[in-house]
């Protein structure tokens, strides 16, 4: 009798390693293609924030410029003591800001923050020629009510010490009644329009 001989063969067991470590591989090169993606998308957003903060300084300082001129310079304002939204001016600080502390009316996205900034009775938003930067801003005295008397301004304002000066009978004969001085906070934002970059600015004045 002859012997029978059973042939076995491992090419099928071979073949499907082969694919199983196959496939690992496409799956380690997609993550790496991936993360090299994501490097390069936030590579390129750090970028253009900080080009879009260098091309706001300029628009930026001009608010602040033009808040200046409002409270000390041409001293346009009829009056301190009541908001006028035509000189960008409250009176005290607006309810519903922000944790950051900027006000409603310049918080959320471009088109609903620009209906109600021009709603609210503001002017329109300055708009940087070179840029393209529109810049919108919001003067507060900084008190918590629309205070009027020098004692309401005292009691409800943050204010400067008087201004006297270094003689040695300042104010003891007849004393000059001196006015309360409150501080001022600008808050600016500047826009791209037709993109979600946008940047805040913020600085007192006294």
């Amino acid at each position: 009798m002859r012997p029978i001989r059973i042939h076995t063969s491992l090419r099928p067991r071979q073949r499907g390693v082969v694919l199983f470590v196959a496939l690992i591989a496409m799956v380690i090169l997609m993550l790496a293609g991936l993360t090299l993606m994501r490097s390069i998308d936030t590579s390129s957003g750090v970028a253009g924030n900080m080009a879009f903060r260098t091309s706001s300084q300029a628009p930026v300082n001009y608010a602040i410029e033009k808040a200046v001129d409002t409270i000390y310079k041409s001293k346009s304002l009829a009056t301190q003591n009541a908001s006028e939204t035509a000189k960008n001016y409250y009176a005290f600080i607006q309810a519903n800001e922000s944790t950051h502390g900027v006000p409603q009316l310049l918080t959320g996205a471009y088109s609903a923050m620009s209906t109600a900034y021009t709603g609210a009775g503001f002017p329109a938003a300055y708009s940087d020629s070179v840029s393209g930067v529109e810049v919108r801003w919001v003067i507060e005295r900084v008190c918590n009510m629309a205070a009027v008397t020098p004692g309401e301004i005292i009691g409800h304002c943050d204010i400067l010490p008087p201004k006297v000066p270094n003689a040695g009978t300042d104010n003891k004969y007849k004393p000059i009644p001196l006015p309360p001085i409150p501080l001022f906070r600008v808050t600016v934002r500047a826009d791209i329009p037709n993109t979600n970059a946008v940047t805040y600015a913020q600085t007192f004045l006294r």
